[in-house]
């Protein structure tokens, strides 16, 4: 068995590592260069690093050239202001993975396709933010008012050349426990894996390991919060899975 993924979430609002609850409250959360380093020492298998600045339109390459000089070995996907193929490939040429889009699905999915040629369609994510509420599931974007039905928005969604879909409930992020979106999103109803983050906590996080079109589970303010709460997650979710679907990870002490 193929192990999944728990990935730790670290967004940043104007150039800051930031706590955040439910994308309407933040509070600062350190240096992105100490974040990076304690999370790579700590194990976690996947950093997610997201600019959730409002009006970006291109990446923050401050950002970047502090991922680029922190030097950690853990895979590191990149999300904020990626509008084109070339912002993509200069993301991977400062030392990321992967990108992260959202507002090209919305805005122009063809330059999705320019992306994917360019880097490889394994190295793109497509984040989703979802909310549930009169009109059952909905996509929310995060920095647009404008808004679909899950149900409307699936068809589009499973032609995109990206290689994962991160979900996100949006209302519910940065709240442990709280996770609901999950509950409305039927196994397998999109053609790729899926990445569950916002609300989650570590009871919830091994229910959804064990979907089978699921390939990881993201935290973000526990992992930023309390030193080496990545392996107390990641030992508390094997524990409760009766299955070890995430790998066992010893911290180290250091390069």
């Amino acid at each position: 068995m193929a192990f999944k993924r728990l990935i730790a979430f670290v967004p940043i609002q104007n150039g800051q590592v930031v706590m955040s609850y439910g994308y309407l409250r933040h509070k600062p959360a350190g240096s992105l260069g100490t974040v990076l380093q304690n999370l790579d020492r700590w194990g976690i298998d996947e950093i997610a690093v997201v600019d959730i600045s409002r009006g970006r339109n291109r990446p923050d390459f401050s950002i970047l050239e502090q991922i680029r000089v922190s030097a950690v070995r853990t895979p590191i996907a990149f999300g904020g202001g990626i509008r084109s193929a070339s912002h993509a490939i200069a993301v991977v040429a400062q030392g990321c993975d992967r990108v992260i889009v959202e507002t090209l699905m919305w805005q122009d999915p063809k330059e999705i396709d320019r992306i994917s040629a360019a880097i490889g369609q394994q190295a793109v994510i497509g984040a989703v933010p979802l909310v549930y509420g009169s009109k059952g599931l909905t996509v929310a974007p995060i920095n647009s008012p404008r808004s679909e039905t899950w149900s409307a928005f699936l068809n589009h969604l499973n032609e995109l050349p990206i290689s994962e879909i991160m979900i996100i409930d949006r209302e519910h992020e940065g709240m442990a426990g709280t996770h609901k979106v999950s509950d409305y999103t039927p196994i397998n109803e999109t053609r790729h894996k899926l990445i569950w983050f916002g609300g989650l906590d570590a009871s919830q996080a091994a229910g959804l390991l064990k979907r089978q079109d699921t390939i990881g589970v993201a935290f973000g303010n526990p992992l930023l919060a309390k030193e080496l709460a990545v392996n107390t997650h990641r030992s508390q979710i094997n524990a409760q899975t009766g299955q070890q679907f995430l790998r066992k990870v010893r911290p180290y002490g250091g390069k």
